[in-house]
């Protein structure tokens, strides 16, 4: 079952609400998981459309992609990349101060 912040899903969309949940599953701890990095005082999470697909089978490669990007433009994370390989692309994860508070405050 997909759990997500009610608060979330109504200034952003099921989707991004589902997707914020993910990555905060991963990042809740401080970094306890494969994938995470620390970096420039925060904690971020390696994770691809493609895998948040395979994750959740019920969103498309864009569907992903349209709520990391709405989360980002309302301020709930932020997004980087940290490869060492200049040909991988795959985004980086970290939540700000505003969105930490939002996913604190919403259970």
């Amino acid at each position: 079952m997909t759990g997500f912040r009610n608060d979330i899903a109504v200034k952003c969309g099921v989707n991004a609400a589902v997707i914020a949940e993910f990555l905060w599953d991963h990042l809740k701890d401080d970094g306890d998981g494969d994938g995470v990095l620390e970096r420039h005082g925060r904690f971020w999470y390696r994770c691809s459309a493609r895998m948040m697909t395979g994750e959740f089978p019920y969103l498309s490669i864009h569907m992903a992609k349209d709520a990391v990007n709405v989360l980002v433009g309302k301020g709930y994370i932020r997004k980087g990349c940290f490869n060492d390989n200049r040909f991988d692309h795959t985004n980086w994860y970290a939540f700000t101060d505003y969105g930490k508070k939002m996913m604190e405050a919403g259970r």
